[in-house]
């Protein structure tokens, strides 16, 4: 019994000790961990302008036209604007890319990937435009606005507009689904 006393006394010191330093100094405190954030992304209210002037868009979307030509601001193209919600990526940079799909083939005819964003928080949402000059002749073509985080090389979040045409009109075709509804 003698024994366990002793051991019960130093345990007991022991304790004292690491208590004290914790009450001292509460950064050497060990931290419970935290469960990974969830993570998730959306693209939301995609709607489209079919047949929008590029200085029209600048306008809508409330960016300078200072440096393009009379020329370069009447082109028409194609508009979309959607709501990107991001949650649990703070501090990862996240890559916005555009295609245009033509939809009676199904290929990729146009593709842009200009945009990076950088969460600053847990979560934000942010409305974010793009547009494109309407290809010749008649077409079926569909804009795709995707989220990619690069260190996965994987598309996070997808959304669609409808079918829209060329400058020579529509082209019938069945619109194909290229993102979750939602």
């Amino acid at each position: 019994m003698r024994l366990a006393k002793q051991a019960g006394v130093v345990v007991g010191l022991c304790s004292a000790v690491v208590g004290l330093v914790f009450v001292f100094f509460p950064g050497l405190k060990p931290e419970p961990h935290a469960p990974p954030p969830d993570r998730s992304a959306a693209i939301t209210g995609v709607v489209m302008n079919p047949w929008t002037k590029r200085g029209q868009f600048l306008d809508y979307s409330d960016q300078s036209k200072l440096g393009f030509t009379k020329q370069q601001l009447a082109e028409v193209g194609a508009s979309a604007f959607a709501r990107v919600t991001i949650a649990g990526f703070r501090g990862t940079t996240l890559t916005l890319e555009r295609q245009i799909v033509d939809a009676r083939s199904g290929d990729v005819v146009g593709q842009t990937r200009d945009f990076r964003v950088s969460p600053s928080a847990d979560k934000v949402s942010h409305r974010w435009w793009d547009w494109a000059p309407l290809r010749h002749g008649r077409g079926s073509y569909v804009m795709v606005i995707k989220l990619l985080d690069e260190r996965t090389r994987a598309a996070i979040a997808c959304g669609q507009t409808p079918a829209f045409g060329g400058r020579g009109g529509v082209a019938r075709a069945r619109t194909p689904r290229l993102c979750e509804r939602q």
